[in-house]
């Protein structure tokens, strides 16, 4: 079982001051089941390290836990899910991954052609599926002209994975997510570097946003000048695994919600500091609940009036 498509409805989640509550994001992409080690450090040769997991039903019911709705998931019954072996290093905090995807098909565009865009405000992809993605895409820009009256949906992709034909999906969003580890591969050597040139190939007025772990993040337009936020690490580094998934999300609540490029990025790096300084996600949603991240979100500054102009 392997669920693909899935949306997250702020209506579900707190309130908060300047939040937008029928607000609604549809994520495109591939699931994974993480099954993680914790090892006091790093195994040695020839030692053994290893967990087991129930998938059924796993996926649906961590998904509802923190709010996610998945009416539009794809199930393919008799394909194995995607997993992970990560192997968390208490002494030093790295992670080493070992993935396998055996057989999940990727989202198809009959798939995606069975949502209701109307139900959403921004729809995010993970860089991946290039050429579906590419014509999930067109779907969008062909409703969004055809809805002008009714409010545009901002299309954001993360381009992540050291792969050069991620290369052609650039032109295409409004909100551009762009990893150090792409950039690298680039031969790009900062954030400043990264979003010029890739600012170069997007479509005018795009944002740019470039991540770079412990130095913070970067995010420009081509109509505004290059923002920066520090990194907001914790006192101890306990578990960096998902900390780039963090900040994107953040990052997308925060502009999906008015913010400026600066409040938003600024806003993401401050999730990602508290996501690696806990074990998962739990705390976080604990916090969420309780109210700690509130002020973290009503602390930004003046909300600005349109941030991403969606075509």
């Amino acid at each position: 079982m392997k669920c693909q498509i899935v949306s997250f409805d702020q209506k579900k989640k707190m309130s908060i001051a300047g939040v937008d509550p029928g607000c609604k994001i549809l994520c495109v992409g591939h699931v994974c089941i993480d099954m993680i080690s914790i090892c006091t450090s790093y195994p040695e040769e020839d030692s053994q390290v290893g967990t087991t997991t129930k998938i059924n039903r796993f996926l649906l019911e961590d998904f509802a836990k923190f709010d996610v709705n998945t009416d539009y998931a794809v199930v393919h019954e008799g394909c194995d899910c995607p997993a992970s072996c990560v192997i968390l290093s208490v002494a030093t905090g790295s992670r080493t991954i070992i993935h396998a995807n055996k057989n999940l098909p990727e989202v198809s565009v009959e798939d995606f052609d069975k949502i209701d865009l109307a139900a959403f405000k921004w729809i995010h992809f993970e860089g991946r599926n290039v050429s579906n993605v590419t014509k999930m895409i067109e779907r969008i820009r062909q409703y969004n002209r055809s809805h002008q009256d009714c409010g545009c949906i901002t299309i954001s992709v993360e381009i992540e994975k050291a792969k050069p034909e991620l290369e052609s999906l650039i032109p295409l969003p409004d909100v551009l997510f762009v990893s150090k580890d792409y950039a690298m591969f680039k031969g790009y050597s900062s954030m400043a570097e990264t979003v010029k040139e890739i600012q170069a190939q997007a479509i005018p007025g795009s944002l740019v946003i470039c991540p770079w772990g412990e130095d913070g993040a970067s995010a420009s337009n081509s109509v505004g000048k290059l923002v920066h936020s520090p990194a907001f690490p914790p006192l101890h580094v306990v578990d960096t695994l998902g900390a780039g998934d963090t900040f994107n999300a953040a990052t997308i609540f925060s502009l999906s919600n008015g913010h400026t490029p600066k409040e938003s990025i600024t806003f993401g790096c401050r999730i990602a500091g508290l996501k690696v300084g806990v074990t998962g996600w739990e705390p976080l949603r604990k916090m969420a609940k309780d109210g700690t991240l509130c002020p973290i979100v009503e602390n930004s500054s003046e909300r600005s009036g349109v941030v991403i102009k969606a075509t």
